[in-house]
């Protein structure tokens, strides 16, 4: 019982924090109790059905409430519906947990509600909050991805992720399951393995750089570069923090000279800890301080609205608005001409972002810039990826069941 109790208060915590603009991943990258995360995700994933749920036995919106009140009453309902704690016993630990949040006024009020709320649950509501994402983006994803298409990326993004994981040295993957580590490869990314058995084994040897966790299909978006530059010459990741695509480059090219650089100094010192025979350097990738012309590869991974990473970052969804896409978009601009100024006759800009969204993404290069030509990419993609052409020949990812949502371009500067 003391367990349950301090997860549920740690939990609350950290659900606080994330409302008050931290994220969830960075919150719970050293949470060790399954509960924790259990809770703090599963709340942020399905924030929007919870509100729907609790609204009718709510005298005022539930935004209005105080956050304290307002957390408990989701979790509990999240602890009801979704974990399948009994209610008597849900309610009355959010009971006590409101009485530990300095909130005693409002524990009659969530004892209430969230007794009615667990007896009072009618037929199943509509996609957008089946799903719990924003209205205006199922409309959205409806219109560009079709129906079908936007609930299954959409429901994918309701699962939990499982951590995905690659070898610097691929003949530790023996060592590991000598280990006591069972792998089960990836369905579609080579050289990529998550452990359905001995995973806190594994995990612990990420800090010495043996073993790097990244997504299989921000994994794609390194290999797809390494294709489409050739995997030799000069290469620099414009955006690499925190880190994978640049590592994965430098294990799988040829490079003479492979620069990881980042607009913060906290992360570029980061890297420059993390990889090896990596230059690290600080850089706006919309001024980027390197020399121009020279390059055989830029691989710009983009800031963007994360619309493909709801699984890992589920508060996203109630942060983005329509207008921040176009923010995100136009400073994106910026940084793709910037990177075209550094290729070198017949080099590659590679350009990519985790988000699904057209103006992002293939509004970009609807229109080649003269001295250009567009890059195939599908020649580079690994059997069995769901992926669609975009309608400027790029390669787009819905979140699936097996990895996150990405869009990559490419473009070559004609020799």
């Amino acid at each position: 019982m003391a367990k349950s109790s301090g997860d549920r208060h740690r939990s609350a915590r950290l659900l606080i924090r994330v409302e008050d603009g931290a994220f969830a991943s960075r919150l719970l990258a050293r949470e060790t109790s399954p509960g924790v995360r259990t809770r703090v995700l599963g709340v942020l994933r399905w924030q929007h059905l919870l509100d729907h749920v609790l609204e009718p036995f709510l005298k005022r919106p539930i935004s209005r409430l105080d956050p304290e009140v307002r957390t408990v009453l989701r979790m509990g309902c999240f602890e009801i519906h979704h974990l399948g704690v009994p209610a008597p016993v849900a309610t009355d630990s959010m009971i006590r947990l409101t009485r530990r949040l300095r909130k005693a006024s409002a524990a009659g009020m969530v004892n209430a509600v969230l007794r009615r709320a667990a007896a009072g649950v009618g037929s199943l509501p509509e996609p957008d909050l089946k799903w719990s994402h924003p209205e205006w983006l199922w409309l959205r994803w409806s219109e560009f991805f079709g129906a079908d298409s936007a609930e299954n990326a959409m429901a994918a993004a309701q699962e939990p992720a499982p951590p995905w994981v690659w070898f610097v040295d691929d003949r530790q993957a023996s060592v590991s399951e000598e280990g006591g580590v069972v792998l089960e490869p990836h369905p579609w990314c080579p050289e990529t393995w998550t452990a359905v058995e001995g995973r806190s084994q594994l995990m612990a040897r990420i800090d010495g750089g043996a073993v790097i966790v990244q997504d299989p299909s921000s994994q794609m978006v390194a290999r797809l570069a390494v294709g489409a530059a050739g995997g030799s010459g000069r290469a620099a990741d414009l955006c690499a923090a925190p880190g994978g695509k640049t590592a994965l480059l430098n294990k799988l090219g040829l490079w003479d000279h492979l620069v990881a650089a980042d607009i913060s100094p906290v992360k570029a010192w980061r890297l420059d800890h993390r990889l090896d025979d990596v230059s690290v350097v600080v850089g706006d990738a919309g001024r980027p301080a390197l020399c121009t012309g020279g390059w055989d590869l830029a691989l710009l991974d983009a800031p963007c609205s994360g619309t493909g990473t709801f699984r890992r970052h589920p508060e996203l969804k109630w942060r983005l608005t329509p207008e921040s896409i176009d923010e995100a978009a136009e400073h994106q601009r910026l940084m793709i001409g910037a990177a075209l100024d550094l290729l070198a006759p017949g080099g590659v800009l590679v350009y990519a972002t985790c988000s699904v969204e057209p103006e992002e993404n293939e509004a970009h290069f609807l229109d080649v810039r003269e001295g250009f030509e567009r890059a195939r990419l599908e020649d580079h993609l690994p059997a069995g990826l769901p992926w669609s052409e975009t309608t400027a020949g790029g390669v787009r990812i819905l979140p699936h069941e097996h990895g996150d949502g990405f869009t990559v371009h490419a473009l070559r500067r004609r020799a």
